[in-house]
């Protein structure tokens, strides 16, 4: 008997819980179950509105376009991507805001910061002006410093290799010679 008690009961809670056409649900269960949702509702999603952050805020940031920057807030002039100051955190945050939130590329961003905090918050210099010679520089000191030595060497050693025939020494007046063959033969 009580297993057929048991086995009613539990029909009665699965139709409630499926809403099986015909039965009728008791204003009470709906009551309950509405609370219990409402419940859910405050538990889950009121925590992630109060903090306020939307999705933009916490996208990470391409590595690339964090090697592009140099941490200038402070003055450490780290790599955006290694630095993990506070103001590097900062600069992350205009990124995001730019680059999620505005919508803008990976140029229009640089563009933006350099404007705002100027060429040196880029860590490759733009190429124009004077920050040519940034990028030229090294290679032109490089090619001329390797013609020096090219031509240096070209001459010292054509110099050593042209055969020129030694001057015959001058010769030495009868008494100096005497006594250079005197010498030799004391030690010899």
């Amino acid at each position: 008997m009580r297993q057929i008690a048991k086995q009613k009961r539990i029909a009665t809670q699965a139709r409630i819980r499926f809403k099986i056409p015909g039965i009728k649900v008791p204003k009470e269960k709906k009551a309950v179950t509405l609370l219990m949702l409402l419940l859910f509702l405050v538990m889950f999603l009121i925590p992630a509105i109060a903090r306020g952050e939307e999705e933009w805020q916490t996208r990470p940031i391409p590595l690339d376009v964090e090697k592009g920057v140099v941490c200038v807030l402070d003055g450490c002039m780290m790599n955006l991507a290694v630095c993990e100051t506070p103001a590097a955190e900062k600069l992350r945050g205009i990124i995001r805001e730019k680059m999620f939130k505005d919508g803008l590329t990976q140029e229009q961003t640089y563009a933006y910061l350099a404007e705002v905090y100027g060429d040196k918050v880029l860590a490759a210099p733009p190429k124009r002006g004077f920050n040519w010679v940034a990028w030229l520089g090294p290679f032109v000191a490089l090619m001329g410093g390797g013609a020096l030595v090219y031509l240096r060497l070209e001459k010292w050693v054509s110099s050593s290799w042209q055969g020129d025939e030694p001057e015959e020494a001058t010769s030495l007046n009868p008494e100096a010679a005497q006594r250079l063959d005197q010498e030799l033969k004391k030690y010899l």
